[in-house]
């Protein structure tokens, strides 16, 4: 029998040829010997996932950044000053607020969201709040842009602020599930005292989403009816809720005449070119036009007045035709990089809180970015979704980022607690907490 070959390992250090060096320095043994050439150490590159999150997370946003300017260029003479312009606009302030908020949210200690008990924690807090602003667009206090009434309008001034509170509540009910599941880990598996008041959260905070956006509805139901199962909830009853929810669903599509029309048109968009259809063919024109390399930056013909929403819902078309395939290969791949890195921080998190923050936080923002992707290449009915951190929204770029900053708080502090210098003391785990952690994560499915 052969011997068994070593495993290939990484080199620690290799020997430049050149001209013959002596060592004044060596071992009584090696004493007057000469070296064969100039040593150096070539090491592999290292980081810490929450440093990769950080990468991914500021080139996310430079894209966005890149691209929303693009889709904004139209033609005119170049401006002396337009490095300038580039960096002082909205655009870029709120790309430096994510960027701030990103950090920040890094390295403050995420536990005083679980605060001492659920209801006076700020988890639950920020959820109130978020609830009110829901219902507050449904007033007149709510604005409506492009059709749809998703914004509330804060004057400061002269100006006018828009604020999105369907982007609030969305980050801010994964994070309450899963203060929730923390703090009523004994009772959560009891239908009526800990099942009823988490889900009529959710219904209330969805229920109010629902009415002007339809995708991030269905997405939040999806996301919390998976947390609440990994958090404990029993598996029926969130099946005793599947059928209500089919049916509102279905009235929802069908009763609505904008909706229904985006259904039964998807199929065969070329029925009504000039309606309904219009957007997905010009989407796909731009993926035809831009072929493999793209027209190259600024460059796009479809962001002249044919492809509406090209720097929100329909940007990732305008990298298509102006990036090509590489580009967009390019986005897909920093998202698919968050994703795997966000389910590798689920998978080391050491108590309830973390597992499903981190969970949800990632699904999020994994299934987001693919129903966008769906709906700019026709493969999903048109829905109004934007591509996390790319499509324009400071709303959605500061508070996408902040969760991330979370994501990446749970992992420099997981980290942190598992270090061999850390002993058995975790600092993820509240100090009067009692056996809520260690009740609490035995509930956890899947996620490991």
């Amino acid at each position: 029998m052969s011997a068994r070959k070593p495993a290939i390992r990484w080199p620690t250090q290799t020997r430049w040829p050149g001209a013959p060096v002596r060592i004044d320095k060596t071992p009584p043994d090696v004493a007057g010997k000469v070296s064969r050439g100039l040593a150096f150490t070539l090491r592999p590159l290292s980081l810490e996932l929450d440093r990769v999150l950080l990468v991914v997370t500021l080139s996310l946003l430079g894209i966005g950044l890149l691209m929303v300017q693009s889709a904004d260029a139209r033609i005119s003479h170049l401006p002396h000053d337009f490095l300038v312009r580039f960096f002082l606009n909205t655009t870029a302030a709120h790309a430096a607020l994510a960027i701030c908020l990103l950090l920040v949210l890094w390295r403050l200690d995420y536990r005083w969201l679980l605060g001492k008990s659920l209801w006076r924690s700020p988890a639950t807090i920020l959820m109130g709040i978020s609830i009110i602003c829901l219902a507050m667009v449904l007033t007149h206090f709510g604005a409506s842009i492009n059709g749809a009434r998703r914004w509330l309008m804060i004057r400061v001034g002269s100006h006018r602020i828009g604020f999105e509170p369907s982007e609030l509540a969305k980050w801010v009910l994964i994070v309450f599930i899963a203060t929730y599941a923390w703090h009523q880990s004994k009772v959560i598996g009891n239908f009526w005292r800990g099942f009823v008041p988490l889900i009529a959260v959710v219904g209330i905070t969805t229920a109010l989403i629902l009415k002007e956006d339809f995708g991030t509805a269905a997405l939040l139901v999806g996301i919390a009816g998976m947390m609440m199962y990994m958090g404990g909830c029993r598996w029926w009853h969130l099946a005793i809720l599947i059928p209500p929810a089919l049916v509102v669903a279905y009235f929802a599509v069908w009763h609505s005449a904008y909706r229904r029309e985006r259904l039964l048109i998807f199929i065969h968009p070329h029925l009504d070119p000039q309606g309904a259809g219009y957007n997905p063919i010009q989407s796909l024109l731009s993926f035809s036009s831009g072929g493999f390399w793209g027209k190259g930056l600024g460059n796009g013909v479809q962001k002249m007045g044919y492809l509406p929403e090209d720097s929100t819902d329909f940007i990732f078309s305008l990298i298509a035709e102006e990036l090509g395939f590489m580009g967009c290969m390019l986005v897909v791949s920093l998202y698919l990089t968050l994703v795997i890195v966000g389910w590798r921080i689920c998978h080391l998190a050491d108590n309830m809180f973390t597992k499903l923050t981190a969970f949800g936080t990632t699904a999020t923002i994994g299934f987001q970015a693919a129903m966008n992707i769906a709906v700019v290449t026709v493969t999903v009915p048109t829905k109004g979704i934007a591509l996390p951190m790319i499509s324009a929204g400071g709303t959605g770029w500061i508070l996408t980022a902040g969760a991330v900053g979370i994501l990446m708080n749970i992992e420099r502090s997981t980290r942190m607690a598992q270090a061999p210098y850390a002993g058995n003391v975790n600092p993820a785990i509240p100090a009067d907490s009692g056996n809520a952690g260690t009740s609490s994560q035995a509930g956890v499915r899947g996620a490991a």
